[in-house]
């Protein structure tokens, strides 16, 4: 391997105009601005171009510099040479184009691709930057005419480096040093403007910068990329000058890249307060970006060290849980022994977890098995690994009855699960509701479990709760900000409440009349009032009916009005 270096240019350009690849990755000027940070170097095969990083101890691959006949057999050296030399193959921020022609080739399942949505480009429309016309560019229309009305006699010029250079160092250093702290990047982009500015001489770019009272106030330096794109690498402004920065990429486009119709302005890094800012300007579209990893996926079971791993792919995964909640379940209900995962290079990847369930059929008791949690990291979807998992988990518990919850039963169907049990969701009508019976209250949590059991009785498959069941549950609900009321003879219900509706998700009643005079409670309230039960109630409202669990040993789905199992753990 050689290091980059800017007298490489004229060799290193004609395979990056070849590979054609959006993104500002693939751009000559990037790679020398950033080149004192990542130690690019590269080598030239018959058909190919391929260029390796070094970052902090951390080595990783472009996309290989080619056209797509190439790739794979690029991609082969590029694995040869992470194996010879003993560190992990990685290709970093690689377009979706390029993904979806190594994925359309990979039947084998060699890769993994990781999204990487901090790395995308965005990308936004060169005449609407440009004018500023358009109601989307009100907002910066204003600050651009105040800057006008406040400094109707400024003045954008190109710099020329041999003149300027000190003159953009000593802005430089009065913008970054006004700042309490300057970070590690922030450092580093200095030095690579730097770079850039000496450079100048052998490399294509513009570069502006607007004065006021002989002051330079504002720079910018953009260069052409592939598909009519300009690329915007710096762009510094006094931030107290209102309009600046819209008057500074005005001036640009005005001057320079007369046939270009497209400007990226690189990535978000994952920085909530530049996401929002770059949202602001009206992106058009989005470059995605992935890493692309060998497969190198086991399946094994979770030791308690992988527990916070976990945890923190499950709050991923699951937007309904709370800090709460996901603590509750960690604190109290997870045990690595039912937990299996799927890893990639020491990287969990998809989780799931396969619990004991005791079932009471035909009044005998059944020792069962209730998958739940399972989730796959956001980033890697798409790829089969959930499945991958499942199949896993199905052969390795092949005589067992299981169930799960079927939120999705689509997905489930083709691993052999079928409907076993159904709840409707009500949207009751609070008028047909009578409150004119008297009712009491209790604080008694100990009526749960007998009024549970009570119930359950006129049921054939329903679950049997355990008295640790209904020592947590207390616990339980206070995690999810349940509330709970027990009404003495009648039975018991579960419910959460916010702006709009209250939503009761058990409802445990002793007799047919049970149920309406509980509900009455609600007669009165301006909300929603919204109950998930059993199939048998009859209460007046739109009704829809859900699939709650399935279980893998049916052969097709059973509307059964004498099943009844309601369980989130």
């Amino acid at each position: 391997m050689k290091q980059l270096t800017l007298e490489d240019y004229s060799i290193i350009q004609p395979y990056l105009k070849k590979a054609n690849y959006e993104g500002y990755n693939s751009n000559f000027v990037t790679m020398m601005m950033w080149n004192h940070e990542y130690h690019i170097q590269y080598e030239i095969h018959d058909h190919f171009l391929v260029m390796l990083h070094h970052y902090k101890n951390i080595y990783f691959w472009a996309m290989p510099f080619t056209t797509p006949e190439y790739y794979q057999e690029a991609m082969d050296f590029m694995i040869q040479y992470s194996h010879d030399h003993q560190f992990p193959f990685m290709i970093d921020c690689a377009v979706e184009d390029f993904v979806k022609e190594i994925q359309r080739n990979d039947s084998q399942k060699k890769f993994l691709f990781e999204r990487t949505p901090y790395n995308d480009d965005y990308i936004y429309d060169k005449k609407m930057h440009q004018t500023l016309s358009g109601k989307k560019m009100q907002k910066r229309r204003n600050h651009y005419n105040a800057f006008l009305k406040e400094h109707p006699n400024y003045e954008y010029r190109d710099l020329d480096i041999t003149n300027d250079f000190d003159t953009i160092l000593s802005c430089l250093n009065r913008w970054e040093g006004e700042k309490e702290y300057l970070s590690e990047s922030m450092t580093s982009e200095v030095r690579g403007i730097m770079s850039l500015l000496s450079s100048k001489h052998l490399l294509d770019f513009e570069i502006g910068g607007i004065f006021i009272d002989n002051q330079m106030e504002a720079f910018i330096i953009a260069s052409r990329l592939n598909h009519s794109t300009i690329q915007i690498h710096v762009e510094k402004a006094n931030k107290k000058i209102r309009g600046l920065y819209p008057a500074i990429l005005k001036e640009l486009l005005e001057h320079h890249f007369q046939d270009e119709k497209w400007i990226n302005r690189e990535e978000d890094m994952g920085l909530e307060n530049l996401r929002r800012s770059k949202q602001s300007l009206h992106p058009v579209k989005m470059i995605h970006k992935y890493r692309i990893y060998e497969n190198h996926t086991v399946i094994k079971k979770a030791n308690e060290s992988e527990k916070n791993q976990i945890k923190s792919l499950w709050k991923d995964c699951f937007k309904d849980e709370t800090d709460e909640s996901t603590d509750f379940y960690f604190s109290y209900m997870y045990n690595s022994h039912n937990t299996y995962v799927l890893k990639n290079n020491d990287q969990i990847l998809s989780v799931l977890q396969i619990v004991p369930m005791t079932i009471i059929q035909k009044q005998q008791e059944q020792e069962c098995y209730f998958i739940l949690g399972v989730c796959t990291n956001q980033n890697f979807r798409q790829q089969g690994l959930m499945k991958q998992l499942m199949q896993y988990i199905l052969k390795q518990y092949h005589h067992k009855k299981i169930y799960l919850q079927a939120y999705h039963p689509e997905i489930y169907r083709p691993f052999g699960f079928f409907a076993s049990h159904y709840h409707q969701v009500i949207e009751v009508n609070k008028d047909t509701l009578n409150d004119t019976e008297k009712f009491e209250l209790s604080d008694d949590f100990s009526l749960l479990s007998q009024y549970y059991d009570l119930f359950t009785k006129n049921f054939d498959e329903y679950r049997l709760r355990s008295e640790n069941y209904w020592n947590l549950f207390k616990k339980r609900c206070q995690s999810f900000e349940d509330q709970v009321l027990i009404f003495k003879e009648k039975g018991y219900l579960v419910y959460h409440e916010d702006e709009i509706s209250i939503y009761v998700h058990e409802l445990i009643y002793l007799n047919s009349q049970a149920f309406n005079q509980m509900l009455a409670y609600f007669k009165n309230t301006s909300k929603k009032l919204i109950v998930e039960c059993d199939i048998n109630v009859n209460i007046d409202g739109k009704k829809d009916l859900v699939i709650t669990m399935m279980s893998n040993q049916l052969s097709e789905d059973q509307f059964d009005l004498k099943k009844y199992i309601n369980e989130v753990y």
